[in-house]
């Protein structure tokens, strides 16, 4: 059987059918940009253009030297004889599946068929329609090729990693997540993400998350503590963004728990005296300052040093001298309200900053009942001894407008004032 393609004279060099002529749904059959065959007896009777190219041929004659189910790959050619049966003897139209078929150059071509059962010339025949489907083909496996590495990393990653949606549900989660909170990935799938993060944090987390899902930041981050199974907590670095158009959100978590620990240590150790505990010169000086700022912030300021504790030192050694000025800094904080201020300045000298409207007027009070305090004896190194302060006051109502250094220097002088006065007279 031949189709000829009749054409009209065309325009602009694209070809004008005549629909009224047989010819003219001939041609449409030869312009048709999916691939048309015609089988009978088990060889192909037609091929239009673009069937003679799906399969590497110049001409019909060159398919009708093999059984058309000789095109089909091996793998597809049990289901293409059933198909084949189903169109010519039970004559049954068929859908569109996907198979393979072999190029008479020996390459494998992925298409997807649609068969129609005809009659030609009195005979069973089936009409076929195919598509090249190659390119998709090799863009969906691309497509997995990529799902599944992307899906082998996200569950080999060391760092901990959650998936999202826009609600903070938990899409998915991988091992290195579980590890690190010690709870198993079912208890933390299909669950808010911040079921694993620490009460005091969650609404600051939520927060964040809101302002990520509609838009407001690209990506967010920061340091928040979780909570593991067994109730123990710890620090993790997050910082999430979206996952493609899909409105989903990746999560990467790394554990900060030693550093943030390490750098809480080195915070309180610039601003803490070692021996005592108590907050040092710097944090003095800054508390100062910033009420020297506020003329409406009044502050009252004890300057304390310890009568004959070089001679203590000197005597009994510097472990003793320690222990002493340990309990000494232990009794200036329970004399005080809990707002108010003591500090080590350094060697035996303290400080004690009262804040509040009332600051001067209590400075006398505080001063009496830190020498009740001290007259307490102390028991060091196996030792009872005697220890006693001289107290020098300062009060920035009496010094407006004056910086924190003034003022601790106008309290070091009265300090000296009441030693020298506490001396007894040669």
């Amino acid at each position: 059987m031949t189709i000829v393609a009749k054409t009209l004279p065309s325009l602009s060099g694209i070809p004008a059918v005549d629909l009224d002529s047989d010819q003219g749904f001939r041609a449409l059959v030869e312009l048709s940009p999916d691939a048309v065959f015609v089988i009978a007896d088990g060889y192909h009777i037609f091929a239009n253009a673009r069937g003679l190219e799906l399969l590497g041929a110049d001409s019909l004659a060159e398919l009708q030297r093999k059984p058309s189910i000789e095109f089909m790959h091996p793998r597809c050619r049990g289901e293409a004889r059933s198909r084949m049966s189903t169109l010519v003897n039970q004559r049954r139209m068929l859908e569109y599946v996907e198979e393979c078929v072999v190029r008479l150059d020996g390459s494998v071509v992925d298409i997807e068929s649609a068969g129609t059962p005809i009659v030609v010339d009195g005979r069973p025949a089936a009409l076929v329609v195919a598509r090249d489907i190659t390119a998709r083909k090799q863009a969906e496996a691309a497509v997995r090729t990529a799902e599944l590495r992307w899906q082998a990393a996200f569950r080999q990653a060391r760092t901990a990693m959650l998936i999202a949606d826009e609600s903070g549900w938990v899409i998915a989660a991988n091992p290195a997540l579980g590890h690190l909170v010690q709870r198993d990935l079912a208890t933390i799938v299909h669950a808010p993400c911040w079921s694993i993060i620490a009460e005091a944090d969650r609404d600051a987390v939520r927060h964040e998350w809101i302002r990520l899902t509609i838009g407001s930041e690209p990506a967010i981050d920061g340091e928040f503590r979780y909570e593991r199974a067994d109730g123990v907590k710890g620090w993790v670095y997050a910082n999430a963004a979206p996952l493609g158009d899909d409105k989903e959100f990746i999560v990467h978590l790394t554990d900060v728990t030693d550093s943030h620990r390490t750098r809480q240590t080195l915070a309180r150790r610039a601003n803490r005296d070692p021996l005592t505990g108590l907050p040092n010169r710097y944090v003095i000086l800054d508390t100062l300052a910033g009420h020297a700022a506020d003329v409406t912030q009044p502050v009252a300021l004890l300057f304390l040093d310890l009568d004959g504790f070089k001679q203590i030192n000197d005597q009994y050694g510097h472990q003793v001298g320690d222990e002493i000025l340990t309990v000494v800094g232990q009794r200036l904080r329970s004399a005080v309200r809990q707002e108010d201020v003591v500090g080590r300045l350094g060697g035996d000298e303290f400080a004690v900053v009262l804040r509040g409207e009332d600051s001067a007027a209590r400075a006398a009070q505080v001063a009496a009942r830190i020498t009740d305090e001290l007259a307490v004896p102390v028991i060091a190194g196996g030792t009872v001894l005697q220890v006693t302060a001289s107290i020098g006051v300062a009060s920035s109502e009496d010094l407006p407008h004056r910086g924190g250094q003034a003022l601790l220097a106008d309290a070091d002088a009265a300090m000296y004032d009441a030693k020298t006065r506490a001396q007894p007279a040669v």
